[in-house]
């Protein structure tokens, strides 16, 4: 484990006593150990969240450029092959990330 230091305000180490005391924490450590967990668990939510959003703001860009189609048919070949493209193209972003 690696050694971290830090310090607090008065006003915030009593509030992490009053805490530790209200729900059971034996250490300030172990406070701040979870804390530090859980801001990194939502971090790692947003991230995820960004990552949906951008990918669905690519997905949207994929059509752009393809004109418009005259029926149903071309609309349909269209968007097969721009879903096509778009997954060749995340298949080989994930297959880079392994």
């Amino acid at each position: 484990m690696e050694h971290v230091s830090i310090q607090l305000d008065t006003a915030i180490a009593r509030q992490i006593e009053k805490d530790m005391k209200e729900f059971n924490y034996s250490t300030k450590t172990e406070f701040i150990r979870e804390s530090i967990r859980d801001k990194l668990n939502k971090l790692a939510e947003e991230r995820k969240k960004k990552k949906a959003w951008d990918a669905l703001f690519a997905a949207r860009g994929v059509l752009k450029g393809q004109g418009k189609a005259k029926t149903d048919e071309e609309f349909r070949k269209i968007t097969e092959k721009a879903a096509e493209d778009y997954i060749e193209k995340l298949e080989n972003k994930f297959a880079a990330q392994k």
